[in-house]
């Protein structure tokens, strides 16, 4: 199946869309390293998110599988395919087995105004309909912000000539 494809035959007929933008004062291609590093996603998730397995080379095909202490209380396994990767570019994971009915997340990095745009699109259902959307995206939201504050100190430490 090509790029979507497979998204498309797992996407039920309705879905949420969370997209959050952020700006960084460096240029895509750390962007985009620290995005696909393991290093990086791991700094970037909640407390108690842990990788069973990476992929290397991090591209289309490669799998992500992940294991998460949901609240410290209950551990959820996510396991998400890459399905679409451009280098320096773009990347999609698409859940294959986790905690969403469906799950897709686009990471977009184009260059901005002298550094990078950096732009996260979730495609989403619950599977518990609108109110259980609205939930998980209010819960998103609220992960995004501590996430979004470390990749630009993550930036920030790894900035050429930073003490």
């Amino acid at each position: 199946m090509g790029d979507g494809e497979r998204a498309a035959a797992r996407r039920p007929r309705r879905t949420t869309t969370l997209r959050v933008v952020e700006d960084f004062a460096a240029p895509p291609e750390r962007v985009f390293a620290l995005i696909t590093s393991r290093e990086g996603f791991l700094n970037a998730m909640p407390p108690g998110v842990e990788v069973l397995a990476w992929p290397e080379p991090f591209g289309r095909g490669g799998v992500l599988d992940l294991r998460w202490g949901a609240a410290g209380v209950y551990p959820v396994r996510w396991l998400a395919e890459i399905d679409a990767f451009e280098d320096g570019r773009v990347f999609s994971d698409l859940q294959v087995r986790g905690p969403f009915r469906f799950w897709r997340h686009t990471h977009t990095v184009e260059p901005h105004e002298g550094g990078t745009r950096h732009t996260d699109t979730v495609e989403f259902s619950t599977g518990f309909g609108p109110a259980g959307d609205l939930a998980a995206a209010t819960a998103l939201r609220g992960v995004f912000g501590p996430r979004l504050r470390r990749m630009h100190s993550d930036l920030e430490r790894a900035r050429p000539g930073s003490a």
